[in-house]
């Protein structure tokens, strides 16, 4: 199944979404800035927007040579492992330069590579090739992290304990999103296998990857048992930079702690309008609820964040909270969803 929200049918089945009570309560354990766990409820015949802030960082260290997409890292462990049997990105978590000038920046400006992500496509010991939005600089940081997939979240025999079938009429369904689009998955019961919707009958979709920096939404049926996701690991340190494109997309909260719109940063990197018709969408997920906002950047009424029915009250205290995704509706034209690290920056 592909959800085309942009449709009238795709408004109706995330409308029909919110009606059943979008709902997921996370149970925080204590965390620091670097390591901790998220308990994510998925209550039965309701929805949820998956964040996952935790993962488990493989190596770490500086890049020592750039030669396009090919970048020479001097890693912690000294020598990389196996890159590439399973899926792994890399994230740059630095930039060397900050002013954009000075020895380490080549032709006197750096590029700015921090906070962008991408998937590690082959390697060759120290080398490996990543399609980085943005080429980083030698001498900024790095982490290595797996790819997550539907298996390594919800277990390759449906550990998660979603509600599963042999139609994905009356199975629990996983949405990622991909071009603009959500398009769903569910457990096969007879075939014991992650399935498309759009193929309950064919082919195995455990090993489907989130592409970087995005998370999931999972809509639960009738019927099934209580579940749950414990997400536990290493906080992914430095800010996330998301690639947006038109439509769509379910973007990853990697951060551990709260915070609200008005703290956020995202206003820097969505675009800004005088009404939802002409700004990008953000929406969040709250006690069962899917609420969409926007930057009001002129017109009636002032600026700041607005919720899409009410375009006077100021809501830039309404939570981005952990534990949960961002459904953003990218339709102006932002190159890339850029969420700061609330730690600090």
């Amino acid at each position: 199944m592909t959800m085309k929200l942009s449709s009238p049918f795709g408004w109706l089945a995330l409308a029909a979404l919110s009606a059943s009570s979008l709902q997921g309560q996370e149970n925080m354990l204590p965390v620091s800035r670097t390591t901790g766990v998220v308990t994510v409820d998925l209550p039965i015949n309701k929805s949820t927007l998956v964040g996952a802030p935790f993962t488990s960082i493989v190596a770490s260290g500086t890049v020592s040579a750039v030669n396009g997409n090919v970048l020479t890292l001097s890693s912690s462990p000294s020598s990389l492992p196996d890159l590439t049997t399973t899926p792994y990105a890399i994230k740059i978590t630095s930039r060397v330069d900050q002013r954009g000038t000075g020895s380490n920046a080549p032709s006197g400006s750096s590029t700015n590579a921090y906070g962008y992500t991408s998937k590690i496509s082959a390697q060759a010991s120290q080398d490996v090739t990543a399609a980085l939005a943005v080429a980083p600089n030698v001498g900024d940081e790095f982490v290595i992290y797996p790819v997550k997939t539907l298996a390594s979240i919800f277990g390759a025999a449906n550990s998660a304990g979603l509600k599963a079938d042999a139609s994905p009429v009356n199975a629990d369904i996983v949405y990622l999103g991909s071009e603009g689009e959500l398009v769903g998955y569910f457990y096969n019961s007879s075939a014991s296998a992650w399935r498309a919707v759009a193929t309950p009958d064919s082919g195995d979709a455990g090993a489907t990857e989130l592409a970087p920096g995005t998370a999931v939404l999972v809509a639960r049926k009738a019927g099934g048992s209580a579940a749950n996701l414990v997400i536990s690991g290493e906080q992914l340190p430095g800010r996330q930079v998301s690639n947006v494109s038109v439509g769509f997309q379910v973007i990853n909260n990697p951060f551990s702690v709260s915070t609200t719109l008005a703290a956020s940063g995202l206003e820097s990197s969505v675009t800004g309008g005088t009404g939802p018709g002409n700004a990008d969408i953000l929406y969040l997920e709250q006690d069962g609820v899917l609420t969409g906002y926007y930057y009001k950047n002129g017109g009636v009424g002032g600026t700041g964040w607005r919720a899409l029915a009410d375009p006077l009250s100021n809501q830039g205290a309404a939570l981005v909270a952990p534990g949960k995704s961002i459904l953003f509706k990218e339709q102006v034209g932002a190159a890339g969803l850029v969420i700061q690290e609330p730690f600090a920056e």
